[in-house]
C-alpha cells in the first residue's frame, strides 16, 4: 500500500468521499429517471453507492499507479572517512637487515673472522693495553682495557662481554658486548672475555690474577676482517 502516500492519489479519494456524504446528507443529489419526482428512491441509493464504490475504486487504482511509477529514491553513499589508515612503503631503516652495527651498541665484526694477532702479557694495577697494537698504554692512548686492583674495565669507545666459551675463539661472543667491567677474581666457569677494540676488531682472552706480583696474566686472540 505505499501508493496511498502519493499527495494527489489521497487528494482525490478525500474529495469523492466528502462529495457522496455532502449528498448523502442533503439529498442534493438527483439522477433522473430514479428522483425526478421527489427525493431518492431506495432504487437511488443503490445507484448513489454504486457510484461512490465506483469512485474509491478510480482513487485506489490512481494511488497505486502512483506508486509503482514513482521512482525509487536514491540512498546516499557516506563519504569515505579520511582516518582510513594509508599503506606506506617500509623506509630504509626499517627494511629487515638494512641496519648496519654501530660502535655504541657494542657490536663485534661479523662472521668469518680472521686470527689477526696472538699474545700473552702481564699487566699490572693502574696498566693499559691495546690490542690493536699488541703494546701496552694508558686510558686515552689507544687502549682497549685497564687494570686496577679489582677488575678489568673497558676504556675509550670498547665494550666488554663473557664468552659462551672457555677459550678464545670468536664464536662464543655474543652479538651484543654491554659490559664495562670484569672482577680480576675471574669469571664464571672460567669463562673467557670478549672485548670490542678502538679499531673494530673483536679481542678474546683468558686471564688470571698473580697475587705473588700483583699482576694479572692475559692470554688473548685478535680477531678481525682483513
Amino acid at each position: 500500500m505505499s501508493g496511498w502516500s502519493d499527495p494527489s492519489a489521497l487528494a482525490v479519494f478525500v474529495i469523492a468521499v466528502a462529495l457522496l456524504l455532502a449528498a448523502g446528507t442533503s439529498g442534493a443529489l438527483r439522477l433522473p429517471p430514479l428522483n425526478v419526482h421527489g427525493p431518492l428512491t431506495p432504487a437511488g441509493i443503490k445507484v448513489t453507492a454504486a457510484l461512490g464504490v465506483l469512485c474509491l475504486a478510480v482513487a485506489g487504482g490512481v494511488a497505486l499507479w502512483g506508486g509503482h511509477d514513482s521512482p525509487p529514491q536514491p540512498t546516499a553513499t557516506p563519504p569515505l572517512s579520511s582516518s582510513v589508515p594509508q599503506a606506506t612503503s617500509p623506509s630504509s631503516a626499517e627494511t629487515p637487515g638494512s641496519t648496519a652495527p654501530t660502535r655504541s651498541t657494542g657490536t663485534p665484526p661479523s662472521p668469518g673472522l680472521t686470527e689477526l694477532a696472538a699474545d700473552r702479557v702481564s699487566l699490572g694495577t693502574s696498566t693499559g693495553y691495546d690490542f690493536d697494537t699488541g703494546k701496552t698504554g694508558f686510558a686515552g692512548e689507544g687502549a682497549d682495557i685497564v687494570v686496577d686492583s679489582t677488575g678489568i674495565s673497558a676504556v675509550s669507545d670498547t665494550a666488554l662481554a663473557l664468552s659462551g666459551r672457555t677459550d678464545t675463539r670468536p664464536d662464543g661472543c655474543p652479538s651484543e658486548l654491554r659490559l664495562s667491567r670484569v672482577p680480576r677474581s675471574g669469571t664464571a666457569s672460567g669463562r673467557s672475555v670478549c672485548a670490542l677494540t678502538t679499531s673494530g676488531n673483536l679481542a678474546v682472552f683468558t686471564f688470571s690474577d698473580s697475587r705473588s706480583s700483583g699482576e694479572v696474566v692475559v692470554d688473548y686472540v685478535l680477531w678481525g676482517n682483513r
